[in-house]
């Protein structure tokens, strides 16, 4: 099959042209890069110098320096040509944040040249941003993605960089923001990075598709200019056996499991001896079985189709709790026994009505099964690994929550420091921890503070740890992408040694083989790829070099010598957007005030967008800042929006019947203000009854509005509700 990846002609689109980079000048090591912090590697440069002539895909064991190349290739661009920009995604904030410290301490970069957008700040702050006079922006493919339907454009780009890039599949944000860039750059260059794009063809495929990759620069192990920066990874595989107490709570499990696969045999759902019927066969037949009901109507077709669903979702169940059993251990297994209790699935119930009448919950929740015998193993091996050097950093992956947290409380007993690192969803009373408290755990680890990591699938890509001794897998995983990545956790900086834990007799031992074969056969055809790409179509011809002015290579250059971290610390970046967010609310106050006094005047009629926009960018107000601003209003109260006009409150709920005066403001004293109400009588105005525009409460001040007058201990007073217009 040949991989042929072509620029679909748009609309809107001029001809287009076919164009190469091979007559471009290309000086990788330029005078933007800081030559004291790049420890020289020829492959490093040598992927560089093939990355910056079109779109590639680079393809690195873990620890190899993927985002040195990423910096290198980027500073080809920053320098060549000062007047386009670059962006930096990964999928998470702590990734985007290492990537920008990272960029920080390898490139001459001054604070106003960084950008990092993340959804830490609202949408409104970041479609300005990406109009502000940076050069170099770092955000996660979420928010590129929001942003670009917000109206944020790609044409600037002279080059975009997906960290973690075999995620460019389906529907993920990156195949749109690579989609969207290159309809609307007129020469779009993309670098695409990752320890292991999968082992599976089709998928490879479809993420070179997803980012018109037209070169793969791929290395491994075994490859002469990678060898000397390798360090040695021992991987030792531990087998332990199921104590007879787990075993006999498996044959209950499986008893119920398999009667369920005879009676969805022998119902023709799945065709093969029930023996051998699996998971992938379970889900294959879900998604046959949902198909056929949106196909058929009458109750007589649907009634046997939705038995066997309920049948082929119980069964998926039980699957799930065998593998918790057998991989995780009987803590795990009882809280998601709970949940199936507690869900009211039809399936669920009769699951838990057999579990019951088995004695399997009595027995699950009594507390008296042994442990897993991993956790022995477990807590042995990192017992000796301190013993033996103590300031060594330890993590322990596992796929679940649940094991997360009890991993972390078994190894907290022996007096150790240990932490569990997952993701941010919520996962019933688990709040999860947000990318601050990921952020800070991280750098705990990194210090020494904390020693042990109890990870979930969020450690296995893109922790910057360099000096992890010992990587625990408390179980295998069937993936070659998420064993790549886990094992690469160690090996940075000196020796590395992976364990991995499995239960003899179970699917732990499948997994653990299929994973380790996956990973020689993506390597195998990784390498073949190159015979299958083609160069892309691309709107326009390479950008004229416009490099950058030795006076801003001096301003950029930081003389003092280099440390671990940045040059220019990500402390001043960090403090800058502070100022830039604090610069844009209160731009975006100022607008406000300004928005509600012309909404104000228009009275009853309203004042559409165009006008608005019309009226204020004359001022030199941005869109960005308009629409926060109308977005404040609107949240505060003071403004509606109705047919594509803004009316104030008051304009909007005038009706039949509501009572209305024009009021002048005669005085203003200290907690009231004197009004003559329509031209005839004097009303006390309180701070309690007013909530609106403070300037309108100025001697002179006239303005309707929907009110009532009351009096009390024989003073008349006026109560506002709303403002309708502010009068001449």
């Amino acid at each position: 099959m040949r991989l042929t990846l072509r620029v679909r002609k748009g609309p809107n689109l001029s001809p287009l042209k076919r164009s190469s980079r091979s007559d471009l000048p290309m000086s990788v090591v330029n005078p933007l890069v800081r030559a004291e912090a790049l420890e020289e590697r020829a492959y490093q440069l040598k992927i560089a110098e093939e990355a910056v002539k079109r779109n590639t895909l680079v393809v690195l064991p873990t620890a190899l320096g993927k985002t040195v190349i990423a910096a290198l290739v980027a500073s080809h661009f920053l320098y060549n040509y000062s007047q386009l920009k670059v962006l930096v995604m990964a999928p998470t904030r702590p990734l985007v944040l290492q990537h920008r410290d990272t960029f920080l301490r390898l490139l001459k970069l001054r604070p106003d040249d960084v950008q990092v957008l993340t959804g830490k700040y609202k949408p409104n702050f970041r479609l300005q941003a990406w109009q502000g006079k940076s050069r170099i922006y770092f955000a996660t493919p979420q928010v590129v993605d929001n942003d670009h339907s917000l109206g944020m454009s790609l044409k600037d780009f002279s080059l975009l960089i997906f960290d973690e890039c075999h995620r460019a599949r389906k529907n993920y944000a990156y195949t749109r923001v690579a989609q969207a860039y290159v309809g609307e750059a007129p020469y779009p260059i993309i670098l695409g990075l990752t320890a292991s794009p999968g082992a599976d063809r089709e998928k490879i495929e479809e993420i070179c598709r997803a980012l018109y990759i037209e070169h793969v620069e791929a290395r491994t192990e075994e490859d002469e200019d990678v060898k000397p920066y390798l360090n040695p990874v021992a991987v030792e595989w531990k087998l332990v056996h199921l104590p007879e107490s787990h075993r006999a709570i498996e044959r209950s499990i499986r008893h119920m499991l398999d009667d369920r696969l005879q009676r969805l045999s022998a119902m023709g759902v799945v065709r093969k001896n029930p023996r051998y019927i699996f998971r992938s066969d379970l889900l294959k037949a879900g998604e046959a079985i949902r198909s056929r009901l949106e196909q058929v109507s009458t109750p007589e077709e649907r009634g046997p189709l939705f038995s066997a669903l309920v049948l082929q979702s119980s069964a998926l169940t039980l699957f799930h709790a065998l593998e918790l059993l057998d991989s995780q251990g009987p803590q795990t297994l009882r809280l998601f026994l709970n949940r199936v209790k507690n869900s009211g699935k039809t399936g669920h119930k009769t699951i838990v009505s057999e579990l019951v009448s088995n004695g399997i919950y009595q027995v699950l929740e009594s507390g008296n099964l042994e442990d897993h015998p991993k956790v022995e193993v477990l807590e042995k091996l990192v017992l000796e690994q301190l013993s033996s050097n103590p300031s060594s950093r330890i993590i322990v992956f596992t796929q679940y929550r649940d094991t997360s947290t009890y991993l972390a409380a078994r190894l907290s007993k022996l007096g150790l420091t240990v932490v569990r690192f997952v993701g941010q969803a919520a996962r019933g009373q688990d709040q999860g921890l947000t990318q601050d408290q990921q952020s800070l755990l991280l750098e705990r680890f990194r210090s020494g503070d904390i020693k042990v990591l109890v990870a979930t699938s969020i450690g296995e890509e893109g922790l910057d740890i360099p000096s992890v001794d010992l990587v625990i897998f408390y179980e295998p995983v069937p993936s070659e992408i998420r064993y790549i990545q886990r094992k690469g956790r160690t090996g940075r900086r000196s020796f590395g040694r992976v364990v991995i834990l499995a239960a003899e007799g179970t699917l732990d031992v499948n997994y653990l083989r299929a994973s380790r074969k996956m990973a020689e056969r993506m390597k195998q055809m990784v390498k073949g790829l190159n015979s299958e790409l083609h160069p892309i179509i691309r709107l326009g011809t390479p950008p004229e070099r416009n490099p950058l002015s030795p006076e801003f290579i001096s301003e950029a250059e930081v003389p003092q010598p280099l440390a671990e971290t940045a040059v220019v610390s990500s402390s001043e970046v960090e403090l800058l957007e502070k100022e830039r967010l604090s610069r844009f609310n209160r731009e975006v106050r100022e607008t406000a005030k300004r928005i509600l006094g012309s909404v104000l005047i228009a009275g009853k009629r309203g004042l559409s967008f165009e006008e608005l926009y019309t009226e204020l960018e004359e001022e030199g107000r941005n869109h960005a800042t308009i629409r926060a601003a109308v977005d404040k209003l609107q949240a505060e109260g003071q403004l509606r929006e109705r047919e594509g006009r803004l009316y104030s409150i008051g304009a909007a709920a005038v009706s039949p019947g509501t009572e209305r005066h024009v009021f002048e403001v005669l005085k203003v004293q200290l907690g009231e203000a004197i009004l003559i109400v329509d031209d005839r009588f004097r009303a006390v105005l309180t701070s309690a009854d007013y909530n609106g525009p403070r300037e309108l409460l100025r001697k002179g001040k006239r303005f309707s509005a929907v009110s009532e007058l009351y009096e009390h201990d024989g003073v008349l007073y006026a109560r506002i509700y709303a403002i309708e217009e502010a009068l001449a």
